[in-house]
């Protein structure tokens, strides 16, 4: 008892002896240093007293070493504190970091319209591209000018037209990702939550999905949704089979403007002058005239035209110099209008070719002309004219095209050529390339200049070249069994005449005989016609087949269609109250499920006995309803945590408030 009541004592004794000898070497070294300023001299003093407190606390299981020393009016001399150590050891670092180590990726959520919007770029950009590409098919289907040489596009237009229409469709399939993002994502935020089976499905190749959602639990409720949701991406997809047709769809022809100048002959009706016949051409040479002329170089052929009840007869300018295939000119020509009427004639007699359409004046000579020709193959002409039309009468001699089986009747033809017209005319010419191969292809009229002389100069002309104005005409064929060339546009196979298509053929027949009396008799004038040389020009002419075009508009049509219904997909983003971006980027990101289900004790806690199960085995784990959104636990800390939980532990997040 005696020694624990010295060390008592003595343990008494011990903050004295401390404090007296402390004090005097504070006053020496304040007499050393001079007085300090109050505020240094408070700053000092506290730090004082906290390391003396701190040492009192430390050392309580040393009681008799613990001193009380009062320094609120002792000066004394600022002291540095001593260096830091960082005395903790590996542990508890490691728990130190892992207490606070969130703080460094705590982010703020803060969803916009605009932050909306841009995750719709997709959709909109798919909307605008297919807009855009409808319209381009639209213009190319009417005709387009490029500025680039025909060959040349044509060698790359097809692939450039493939590459576009592939991209098109993989933004479309982009835009529909989003939509299903945001409409998934809405769900899970939901109240009521969602299977995260969706964050799967979404991140699956479009052909996958269909797979995907069928090895689902015939149990799962979301089955159903995602097996019938699987074939619009599988729509998008198969539209690319089409996109081949309609790059081969489009082609292009070389185009120039008038840039050269060509020799041509005009036939001209002087008034100065009268028609003059020249006895060429003559009914012979025109009849291989038809063997290589086209339809389309004469005119407009009701022969070759469906639904025009006449034909249109034009005579082109002359070309007089060498060009290239699909070269064209400009100048002046003639054009007329033909329209023939066929009867059969109830015999060979002038009252019956009266009746049946031959000019009473005309008929006993025309009669005789027939029978000349016996039975042989061949026609009579009968010219005559007014002030603005020609007639012309034929009575076809060796087909058998009326009457019965014992009396065979002539058909007779009664054609007038009127509105006879001066006009501009365009003409094109093609050519294997050889001067002598060179031959009219199409003719164009432009514009009308004057009205012509029927009377006087057309007239004279279809009576020179006919040898009339009544005579006949013999028209073997060139190959045995066949037609005549010049009667080749009445027969459907070039054997015998169709008395269904017998006007209409007859009509073609006067378009070439109008051009040869035109050559014949009317005054010729050398001079030069403006020339379209495609060898110089480095424009082409864009055109769409119609095949082309429609499965252009089939295809855009649709995406079109996906894309709108995609973008109407988003009105759930913006009319919902809370922030739903992190249920969003679940569907889209695969880590950050990942991240999400594996901090998850509900949803990882059973995962660590999947390591080598099949794919559809994890998803089926997985397959149970959720809400992505803020734990319970953190609704009264300063920053909230995001997790995938049963919706009971889930609360909506909140703009503004700060998550890990």
């Amino acid at each position: 008892m005696s020694r624990g009541g010295a060390t008592s004592a003595a343990s008494q004794d011990e903050p004295n002896t401390m404090a007296s000898e402390v004090s005097p070497l504070i006053t020496e070294e304040s007499a050393l240093l001079g007085p300090k300023p109050v505020s240094a001299r408070e700053e000092t003093r506290q730090k004082l007293s906290e390391r003396l407190r701190e040492t009192s606390v430390h050392s309580r299981k040393e009681p008799s070493r613990v001193a009380t020393i009062d320094l609120t009016n002792q000066p004394f001399k600022e002291l540095k504190p001593p260096p830091q150590r960082n005395h903790l050891g590996k542990g508890a670092s490691l728990s130190q970091a892992s207490l606070y180590g969130h703080a460094n990726h705590v982010r703020e959520i803060s969803e916009t319209w605009t932050t909306i919007v841009f995750k719709m770029r997709w959709c909109l950009m798919a909307i605008v591209i297919n807009i855009g590409l409808i319209a381009i098919a639209e213009a190319v289907h009417r005709k387009v000018l490029v500025n680039m040489d025909s060959h040349t596009f044509e060698m790359y237009c097809g692939v450039a037209v493939e590459v576009i229409f592939l991209l098109c469709n993989e933004i479309t399939n982009w835009g529909l990702d989003e939509a299903a993002a945001c409409v998934f994502g809405y769900l899970l935020s939901s109240r009521e939550g969602f299977s995260p089976v969706v964050c799967g499905y979404l991140q699956t190749g479009p052909m996958a999905k269909l797979g995907f959602a069928q090895h689902l639990s015939l149990t799962s409720p979301s089955r159903k949704i995602l097996t019938r949701i699987s074939f619009i991406w599988i729509l998008v997809e198969l539209l690319k089979i089409l996109t081949p047709f309609v790059a081969i769809s489009i082609r292009a022809e070389a185009h120039a403007d008038y840039n050269d100048y060509g020799n041509c002959i005009y036939f001209i009706q002087d008034s100065s002058l009268k028609p003059y016949d020249r006895g060429w051409p003559t009914m012979f040479t025109e009849g291989g005239v038809s063997e290589y002329v086209f339809g389309s170089s004469l005119g407009i052929m009701r022969s070759e035209v469906a639904g025009e009840n006449l034909t249109t007869a034009i005579f082109p300018p002359t070309l007089i110099s060498p060009l290239n295939d699909g070269d064209t000119i400009i100048g002046m020509g003639f054009s007329a209008e033909i329209q023939s009427k066929c009867r059969c004639a109830t015999g060979v007699s002038a009252s019956a070719f009266t009746r049946a359409g031959i000019d009473a004046s005309q008929a006993q000579q025309v009669v005789d002309k027939f029978k000349e020709l016996g039975s042989d193959p061949g026609l009579t002409f009968g010219v005559t004219h007014t002030n603005d039309s020609v007639i012309v009468s034929n009575a076809f001699s060796g087909y058998n095209l009326c009457g019965g089986y014992r009396k065979v009747l002539p058909l007779v033809c009664s054609t007038t050529i009127s509105n006879h017209q001066s006009l501009m005319v365009e003409i094109e010419f093609m050519t294997d390339g050889t001067t002598a191969s060179i031959a009219p292809n199409i003719v164009n009229p432009l514009y009308t200049i004057s009205s012509a002389d029927t009377e006087t100069w057309l007239s004279f002309g279809m009576t020179q070249l006919v040898d009339g104005p009544v005579s006949n005409l013999l028209t073997p064929p060139t190959v045995p069994g066949s037609l005549a060339p010049i009667l080749w546009w009445t027969s459907p196979n070039l054997i015998g005449i169709d008395r269904a298509i017998v006007e209409a053929g007859v009509e073609t027949m006067y378009a070439i005989l109008f051009k040869a009396a035109i050559q014949r008799t009317y005054t010729a004038m050398g001079t030069s016609c403006p020339r379209k040389n495609s060898q110089k020009s480095h424009s082409s002419e864009v055109v769409m087949f119609t095949s082309g075009y429609y499965v252009t508009l089939l295809i855009l049509s649709i995406q079109l269609l996906i894309s709108l219904l995609s973008m109407t997909a988003f009105a759930f983003w913006f009319m919902s109250t809370t922030p739903i971006g992190p249920a969003v980027r679940a569907t889209q990101e695969s880590v950050y499920l990942m991240t999400l289900v594996s901090a998850s004790p509900s949803f990882g806690g059973g995962l660590y006995e999947l390591c080598n199960a099949e794919t559809y085995a994890i998803w089926q784990k997985l397959d149970t309803r959720c809400r992505i959104g803020e734990s319970v636990r953190t609704l009264n800390e300063e920053r909230g945590k995001i997790v995938v939980e049963r919706a009971t532990l889930v609360r909506p997040l909140k703009n503004g408030r700060g998550y890990y």
